[in-house]
């Protein structure tokens, strides 16, 4: 079987690294990223996050309703106004939107950041501020929300979405679905690090957040980079790196993290975590 590879650190093992590249690396000081906004892009199309929200014909709360908005409608970003609302620690811009035929203003804390289809639901993702550090879904079908949770991940930018759906059917018993959500993390020590978040749909489609993973990073000399396999699956021995053949285990995700130093080609250090499926949840187990 041909083996994926996902490059990414859980979070115990990223904060080892960070011990090591700060070494190296200057610090920034503490909460550079407080007067960061999030932002939407001019010209992409989102979803509204709310339900019964007002398009307006000006960027304020007084101005008047043009239209309703429901849950997932459709909208185009067209112009980023200069009027910024903080509501409930969320703090956006005002957009000029296209709405189906209508052109109006809509407060940027009502659009979702990120959305993909998942089977027959919609998976709605919206950043909920610097300030509570949590990303809230919202699960639709046939436009209807069937299920929603915050989740609290940390101070997130909006500059990098993405998503993975992984193949629930190589446990027992299996989730419904099985999907991972990626986005950026500010960081003390540099920018920012992609978070990998992974999430299961129980069968009552109940959001149930398992364990995140971080993207490998290289800071010379320090650098790391993560495997993971899956049941059925197999990492090959690789002699150049000094890591040996890892066979993938049933009902588990083995998280296998290579710290090494680029200055020093024959030092190699490996680290293994297990996260076990129990039928509810993956359990960590590390070794």
């Amino acid at each position: 079987m041909n083996f994926p590879i996902y490059y990414t650190m859980s979070g115990y093992r990223f904060t080892i690294f960070i011990l090591i590249i700060g070494s190296v690396s200057p610090i920034f000081s503490q909460n550079h990223w407080d007067d960061y906004i999030a932002e939407k892009n001019i010209g992409n199309t989102y979803q509204v996050f709310g339900d019964n929200v007002n398009l307006r014909d000006s960027s304020n709360l007084n101005g008047k309703v043009i239209k309703k908005l429901s849950l997932g409608n459709q909208i185009k970003i067209l112009t980023k106004t200069n009027q910024i609302l903080e509501q409930n620690s969320v703090k956006e811009h005002w957009y000029k939107v296209q709405a189906g035929d209508e052109t109006g203003y809509l407060w940027g804390g009502l659009i979702a950041d990120y959305s993909f289809p998942l089977e027959d639901l919609t998976i709605l993702c919206k950043n909920l501020g610097i300030k509570s550090g949590k990303l809230e879904l919202k699960i639709l079908r046939d436009s209807k929300l069937v299920s929603q949770g915050s989740f609290e991940v940390g101070p997130m930018s909006n500059e990098t979405w993405n998503h993975t759906i992984y193949n629930a059917k190589l446990f027992s018993p299996s989730p419904k679905v099985l999907f991972a959500i990626k986005f950026l993390i500010f960081s003390e020590i540099e920018y920012g690090y992609s978070n990998e978040q992974v999430f299961i749909l129980n069968q009552d489609l109940k959001i149930l957040p398992q364990f995140s993973w971080n993207p490998g990073a290289c800071d010379p000399p320090a650098c790391a980079e993560t495997w993971l396999v899956f049941p059925k699956e197999t990492l090959p021995e690789d002699q150049k790196l000094g890591r040996k053949q890892y066979k993938g285990k049933d009902n588990t995700i083995i998280e296998l993290m290579h710290s090494f130093d680029i200055d020093e080609p024959n030092q190699h250090d490996y680290y293994q975590t297990e996260y076990k499926w129990n039928g509810i949840r993956f359990q960590k187990k590390e070794n």
